[in-house]
């Protein structure tokens, strides 16, 4: 099984909120393209969102990269000129 956390920082607020929701919504299309056993969307601090993903091992790395994809674009569609988001992933195998 692989653990795949993507940290997204320097968010305002209202932007927390929304992608925590938009991504949680989306979590259904994620489930049935990927081979994901379990989700989670965590904001601890005010300023920063993690997704947790526990993957299958039967993951390929094109498949792995096609996630990341998504994952990015959901988080991109947030974007907005005036603010600057950091975004950083790690992929653990447990």
């Amino acid at each position: 099984m692989f653990l795949y956390r993507i940290k997204v920082e320097e968010l305002d607020a209202l932007r927390v909120v929304t992608l925590k929701d938009d991504i949680a919504r989306g979590g259904e299309n994620l489930h049935a393209h990927f081979p994901i056993r379990e989700m989670s969307v965590v904001s601890e601090a005010r300023d920063e969102l993690d997704i947790y993903l526990a993957l299958d091992d039967i993951i390929g790395t094109e498949q792995l990269r096609r996630l990341a994809n998504e994952l990015n674009s959901m988080i991109d569609m947030h974007a907005d000129c005036r603010t600057y988001s950091r975004v950083t992933s790690e992929l653990i195998h447990i």
